[in-house]
């Protein structure tokens, strides 16, 4: 399997008290946001409780949501590197308190989602599903219906040694028959975060990336051995 994965999403969610949508309180947020790095090329307020700032670039797309009990900053198609997202991160959160009338958040999420493509098998299902799971001839006799992808999840609850709940996600990729789909959601809930202090955020979804690297990886890793197929 390719050591180096390819992420396609980044995600922070930001959980507060609820708040009404104020459209003049986000228009000025998104002109100030349109001084910095973290700004976007159009805004949308609906009114019946939902707004979001957006740039499109061909597939890719940011997005800054908001909902009346939080915030998400996101990247879709991510052609961003992860320190760029950390910056937008770190410029929008301490802008949310005046916007949203708020001092903290009382949980935050991150969400990572990253491809890896596979050496020694040309089609994923057959890899997660056969090699891994070993359910070679077990599905299609009792489903009857073909299989367009397949996968395992996981949650993995907070401990005293490890911050935050992760929910763990492995399918076969549906855009790319050779390639793994992977998304980590964290969910940190044991501290309430002020709104000035993003880096308790950021660390967090580097928590998140890195789990992601460092055990999604050498799980799949074990798997992906010489001999595979599925041409």
């Amino acid at each position: 399997m390719q050591a180096e994965d390819r992420i396609i999403h980044f995600c922070v969610e930001l959980i507060h008290q609820p708040s009404p949508i104020n459209r003049a309180a986000l228009q000025k947020l998104y002109f100030d946001l349109s001084q910095t790095r973290a700004n976007y090329d159009s805004i949308e307020v609906n009114e019946g409780g939902q707004a979001r700032f957006y740039s499109n670039r061909g597939k890719a797309q940011s997005v800054l949501l908001f909902l009346p009990d939080r915030a998400l900053v996101l990247e879709e198609w991510a052609d961003l590197a992860l320190s760029d997202f950390e910056e937008k991160v770190r410029v929008v959160m301490p802008r949310l308190g005046e916007a949203r009338q708020i001092d903290r958040f009382l949980v935050h999420a991150a969400t990572v989602r990253s491809t890896f493509a596979l050496t020694h098998y040309t089609d994923s299902r057959v890899f997660l599903l056969d090699g891994a799971c070993g359910l070679s001839g077990r599905i299609t006799p009792f489903l009857k219906r073909p299989v367009a992808t397949g996968g395992l999840r996981f949650v993995l609850p907070e401990t005293p040694e490890h911050a935050g709940a992760l929910q763990v996600n492995i399918e076969s990729f549906r855009h790319s028959n050779d390639e793994m789909f992977v998304e980590v959601k964290g969910v940190f809930g044991r501290r309430q975060v002020p709104v000035g202090e993003g880096e308790e955020v950021i660390h967090n979804l580097r928590q998140v990336r890195q789990f992601v690297s460092e055990r999604v990886y050498p799980f799949l890793q074990q798997f992906d051995q010489p001999g595979g197929s599925g041409a």
